[in-house]
């Protein structure tokens, strides 16, 4: 398939039409026209809704996570009548898949739960009518306050945390990003290659966009401003530690089962994504996360539901939107796959697994704008350094 960043970034050029180019589906009245027919900016009850469900029959579901399998059994056994036609795919599968349909007129999908893929869902899919968005009130005021205004509806936020090993270090051993780029930790990082990662490309991207509170940091860290040999703070420490060699993985389960390995007597530390916690108990791994970098975190990454445009089973995928939120209040099955060690449910009246709330994570605003703008300028310079 190639690497991720020709598909989502380049592809918003050539595949999706791109972001200034006007083509493909780019302000289609009947788009909009289609989404004011189907309600998506009403809230029904759960009964109106599974009534007109049954007289469709099923849904179909475009899904980033595999946990959708779990969904499906638990909204069949809750709507009979209605049959779940789930599909697990990559971000970036579903990005290219949804498109070329659509392109295509071809309307399969009903609902799309997705991550914004480097800002490409938000800043392009969106705005031009490919999903639609569908926020009912009284599921939308339960939500934390930083997913009230976003493009689409939140079912839960993860982000990129520094992984441990907790057999050999009873704390963190980094707790400054800047550590990583010191001689100890030569060849003893561990990180998604963010060509094939949008989650981490995101957080290397907002180390640049937030650059002065890397600056900070290096300068809280050894007590001198830093001497910049690239463009600003945040590039300068990509160079520094791809100057480093870490160690590329392909997923975050290569990231914390590697850290989490206990034959090791220097083990080494690795960035992968939160979610990855659960880890712990399932694979019974000896790892932690440390939620108290310098100069944040990470970034907070939200996951979406939308429906899809011209989607033929609109009432079944408004219930499933609301099955998978966890209902307003937040308790439901279908959000209990998701709401696991390492992710934070939007709901506020959801009891997360977390030993942190959502509200004390010290993280970077998710900006879909700049990730989209600066992801292909992110590209060259990583291509051009790496070894």
């Amino acid at each position: 398939m190639g690497k991720m960043l020709l598909l989502l970034s380049l592809c918003a050029a050539m595949v999706i039409g791109g972001c200034s180019s006007g083509g493909g589906k780019q302000g289609d009245t009947a788009s909009a026209e289609w989404a004011a027919e189907q309600g998506l900016d009403k809230t029904e009850t759960v009964d109106e809704l599974y009534a007109k469900a049954k007289e469709e029959g099923m849904v179909v579901v475009y899904s980033q996570s595999s946990r959708i399998k779990d969904v499906k059994a638990s909204f069949e056994a809750k709507y009979p009548g209605i049959t779940v036609e789930a599909f697990d795919m990559s971000t970036n599968e579903i990005v290219e898949k949804l498109v070329r349909e659509q392109e295509s007129g071809i309307y399969n999908a009903d609902v799309v739960f997705v991550k914004d893929a480097l800002g490409v869902v938000s800043s392009d899919l969106v705005s031009r009518g490919i999903l639609h968005a569908y926020k009912p009130k009284d599921i939308m005021d339960k939500l934390a306050k930083p997913f009230q205004e976003l493009p689409g509806i939140v079912s839960y936020a993860s982000i990129r945390t520094l992984y441990y090993n907790t057999k050999v270090y009873k704390e963190s051993p980094v707790t400054n990003w800047w550590q990583l780029t010191e001689p100890e930790w030569k060849t003893r990082v561990l990180i998604n290659d963010p060509l094939d990662s949008s989650d981490m490309m995101e957080l290397l991207l907002s180390m640049i966009q937030h650059s002065d509170d890397m600056a900070a940091a290096y300068k809280e860290l050894y007590g001198k401003e830093i001497e910049l040999t690239e463009e600003n703070a945040g590039y300068e420490f990509i160079a520094r530690l791809l100057k480093n060699d870490p160690v590329l993985v392909k997923s975050s389960d290569d990231v914390v089962e590697n850290v989490g390995n206990d034959s090791q007597a220097k083990p080494p530390v690795g960035i992968g994504a939160s979610s990855k916690l659960r880890n712990i108990e399932q694979k019974e791994l000896t790892i932690g996360a440390n939620f108290n970098m310098k100069p944040k975190i990470s970034v907070l990454g939200p996951t979406y539901l939308y429906v899809a445009d011209q989607a033929k089973h609109s009432a079944a995928a408004k219930l499933m939107i609301r099955w998978m939120m966890g209902e307003v209040d937040g308790a439901g099955e279908g959000l209990r796959p998701f709401n696991v060690l390492g992710s934070w449910p939007a709901n506020t009246a959801t009891e997360h697994k977390n030993p942190i709330n959502l509200d004390q994570l010290d993280v970077w605003a998710y900006d879909a704008n700049y990730y989209y703008s600066n992801s292909i300028k992110f590209r060259e310079f990583w291509i051009k350094n790496i070894k």
